[in-house]
């Protein structure tokens, strides 16, 4: 059946689009009018929005509804434009609300494009992305807010959970499932406990219909109390009387949970990296973009998740944590960057110090916990306003505790908790008292000292004593010439006296500046020629060559480049991070060593360190 809906709207689609064109074609989807993509993407919504009221509107007319338009227009946003259609006959009513969420999913992963004069539908994660609508799985949903509800311990008949951020309610349908098997009513459950909302109209109408499922009977007063339980609001956005905003959140909302009121709240809040090139339809432009990133930084009201490149799932964090009361329980699903990078690091702060983390479940990209999506994740749970001691890891299915005064002596400025296994922890604590490369007096840690983009002019494809170095020249054990760029002699006026001093006509320790997260081998480093001129997109360390010889053979090993990944959550190598990496008492190095393979060097590496053979091998590439 579903397949036979997605059929149909897609027809009513391309009706829609034919209506403009002025030729009648003998193909259903042949089309002569040109027509550009965002109209047919507008068009590609509206249809949709309709086919969903269509459908919901036979479920509300099969389960004798009073008052239909009215509800129509109150309770599922349909305009007064709207028109009804003829819907698909011989289908199961009591399905209807399933049937509204595979068909939004759907909408969620394609887009109508035109090819060869054909209008098509095709796979895409456009609106997907656009949206930052991630969908988790059903079982995961329900085992994220069962554990949610558990550590409230004991609650009474009032307990308030909300779904933030709802999307199509899946969340709210385990929080109904969940108040059921602690003995409440499913009705009383419905009208009383359970809250979302969403900004997603059509997301938003499909978790309304699933309130309505559970109704034993619907009427005109359980839809009004509904009505204010389930909201098309943006939980992110405030509202100001000085600055009014359609969809902003208002402290008389939620019948005036908002403001510290919640005992519970769960989410898979929205994955969207505010920046100009995301700008899409949902967010129109990049001055749409900036509006939003002046108003999160400028409210007043977020201290902890504006640093950086914004995510609005950190501030969807920081949103839900004014909600909770105080001792309030917290269960996210989001991205695991949220325990490693940088620009969450005021935020993962805040989560630990100032509140308990009581645990956190580490996911790798390929476990699928996302219908059509991969992503590497983490779901973590926490009590509002308690101190965190110890956190509970769980990664490929193996649960250990780890302190947080582990967590301070191993990284003491981001408070990094890496998704690792409990034996790569006792290898981090073995790590833990040497020295940093940052502390190396002698050394220099920079980036390539050519600006592709600002010093573009300086590079020639004529011979000059100087080559140009890119990062993709960096093989793994040499430098490949690969692009036959050289620099004229005018760029070595720009630099500054200390570069000329440390770093000009010096043999450098180079690696990549961008090299993919998912790759084994992350760290590569070569040697470079004397008279390279090295590219932003490699970086450098630069001293005394005894020294270089020993950092060569330390950073080549398996066991550096371990360290570096379990705290790299994107694709990098920031000069940041390479500070932190541990660095043995070089005098302990023979930096003339010779070696036949990664093992060997691996082995002769983690012996240094102090690691058992089982320790060497969990680290090799």
């Amino acid at each position: 059946m579903i397949n036979q809906l997605i059929s149909e709207e897609t027809k009513r689609i391309i009706s829609s689009v034919k209506s403009k064109d002025d030729v009648n074609s003998t193909l259903d989807n042949e089309i002569s009018t040109e027509i550009g993509q965002a109209e047919l993407n507008d068009i590609f919504r509206t249809t949709h929005a309709h086919f969903l009221l269509d459908l919901i509107y036979i479920y509300l007319k099969e389960k004798h509804v009073a008052d239909i338009e009215e509800v129509m227009g109150l309770y599922f946003f349909a305009n007064k434009n709207y028109q009804r259609h003829p819907i698909i006959s011989c289908i199961d009513i009591d399905k209807i609300p399933q049937y509204c969420e595979y068909l939004h999913i759907a909408f969620l992963n394609s887009k109508i494009a035109i090819q060869g004069g054909k209008l098509v539908r095709q796979k895409s994660k456009e609106h997907l992305i656009e949206l930052g609508a991630v969908y988790t799985k059903e079982s995961i949903a329900y085992d994220i807010v069962k554990n949610t509800i558990d550590n409230l311990g004991q609650f009474d008949s009032g307990i308030s959970i909300l779904d933030f951020a709802c999307g199509t309610g899946r969340f709210y349908e385990a929080i109904i499932k969940a108040l059921v098997s602690k003995g409440f009513e499913k009705e009383t459950a419905v009208l009383n406990n359970a809250y979302a909302l969403d900004i997603d109209k059509e997301a938003l109408n499909i978790t309304r219909l699933k309130a309505l499922s559970f109704l034993d009977e619907i009427t005109l007063e359980k839809i009004n109390i509904l009505s204010k339980k389930i909201i098309l609001k943006n939980g992110l956005v405030r509202y100001n009387i000085l600055d009014p905003q359609k969809e902003a959140l208002d402290y008389k909302d939620f019948e005036g949970h908002v403001k510290s009121g919640f005992d519970a709240i769960v989410s898979n809040p929205p994955y969207l990296v505010l920046k100009a090139n995301k700008s899409k339809a949902g967010l129109s432009d990049a001055k749409n973009i900036a509006q939003m990133v002046s108003y999160f930084k400028k409210s007043n009201f977020y201290k902890y998740s504006i640093e950086g490149m914004l995510n609005l799932y950190q501030l969807s964090i920081e949103s839900m944590l004014a909600m909770l009361k105080n001792k309030g329980e917290l269960g996210v699903i989001c991205p695991s960057t949220l325990f490693a990078d940088l620009s969450a690091t005021k935020l993962r702060k805040h989560l630990l110090t100032s509140n308990k983390i009581r645990s956190i479940k580490f996911y790798a990209e390929k476990s699928s916990l996302f219908e059509n999506v991969s992503q590497a994740t983490n779901i973590f749970s926490l009590q509002k306003g308690d101190t965190t001691n110890t956190i509970s890891i769980t990664k490929d299915n193996s649960s250990f505790t780890v302190n947080l005064k582990d967590v301070r002596t191993l990284f003491p400025s981001n408070y990094e908790v890496p998704g690792i296994s409990n034996k790569e922890w006792n290898i981090l604590i073995k790590l833990s008292s040497c020295n940093k490369l940052k502390n190396l007096s002698t050394i220099r840690n920079k980036r390539g000292e050519l600006d592709l983009t600002l010093y573009k002019k300086f590079i020639t494809k004529s011979t000059t004593p100087f080559r140009l170095v890119r990062g993709n020249m960096i093989g793994n054990n040499s430098i490949k010439d690969l692009n036959g760029e050289y620099v004229t002699e005018d760029f070595i006026k720009t630099r500054s006296k200390e570069y000329l001093s440390h770093d000009f006509q010096k043999t450098r320790l180079i690696c990549q500046q961008i090299s993919n997260s998912d790759c084994p081998r992350r760290l590569k480093f070569v040697f470079c020629e004397s008279s390279d001129i090295l590219a932003n997109s490699c970086n450098y360390l630069s001293g005394d060559s005894e020294t270089l010889k020993k950092l060569y053979i330390l950073l080549n090993s398996s066991l550096l480049n371990w360290r570096f990944k379990i705290t790299s959550s994107n694709n990098h190598i920031n000069n940041y991070e390479l500070d932190e990496l541990p660095v043995v008492d070089l005098n302990m190095i023979n930096g003339n060593l010779s070696f036949s393979s990664q093992k060997e060097l691996d082995s002769y590496i983690g012996k240094l360190y102090g690691l058992t053979d089982e320790e060497i091998m969990l680290t090799a590439i």
